[in-house]
């Protein structure tokens, strides 16, 4: 008797949420594209938790953990920036901010973007099945998830011409590296 996969809803919640985030046109929206990342990432290491040995679920916890961790710097970092942009906005009279990146340039670049977030999931969903099949070990998922995602940031904000853009970028490469 075959029976389905079960399906972990909480890892599917959190591919779609990473999915769905459109290209950034913010500060912000770069931010929220690091938390969201976060979640999706954090939900992988809870899902093989869920199905190995005692051994290796104490270490995906501890790396669904530490996900949160960043998730909490990505968010200090957004934190900071917003204050920022609250201090221009009442030095400068309340005027309206417009958004850095112009519709216009999200257009010409979204299909990149969709690409190297495509790209990046479809290798988070590699490495989960080659861990779940015995193939790698939690450690190299670490490895590899680190290194496609520091090099996602990087080609993302290479994207962009705007300096604040490219900086959010490095500060999402920065955070985590810092904790790999």
């Amino acid at each position: 008797m075959n029976t389905a996969p079960k399906i972990n809803y909480r890892t599917q919640a959190a591919n779609e949420l990473a999915e769905s985030t459109p290209c950034p046109r913010t500060v912000n929206d770069v931010y929220s594209l690091g938390v969201n990342l976060q979640y999706c990432i954090g939900a992988r290491y809870r899902e093989i938790a869920e199905l190995n040995q005692k051994e290796t679920r104490s270490d995906c916890i501890r790396l669904a953990e530490k996900q949160m961790e960043i998730k909490k710097r990505i968010d200090k970092a957004a934190g900071h920036q917003l204050n920022i942009l609250i201090q221009y906005f009442y030095e400068h009279g309340g005027p309206v901010i417009e958004d850095p990146v112009s519709e216009d340039t999200v257009k010409e670049i979204s299909p990149f973007y969709n690409r190297l977030m495509e790209n990046f999931l479809e290798s988070l969903d590699e490495v989960t099945e080659k861990v779940r099949c015995g193939e790698m070990s939690i450690g190299e998922m670490e490895t590899t998830i680190n290194r496609e995602l520091i090099s996602m940031f990087g080609a993302l904000g290479n994207l962009f011409m705007v300096n604040e853009m490219r900086k959010a970028f490095h500060d999402l490469v920065e955070i985590r590296e810092s904790t790999a």
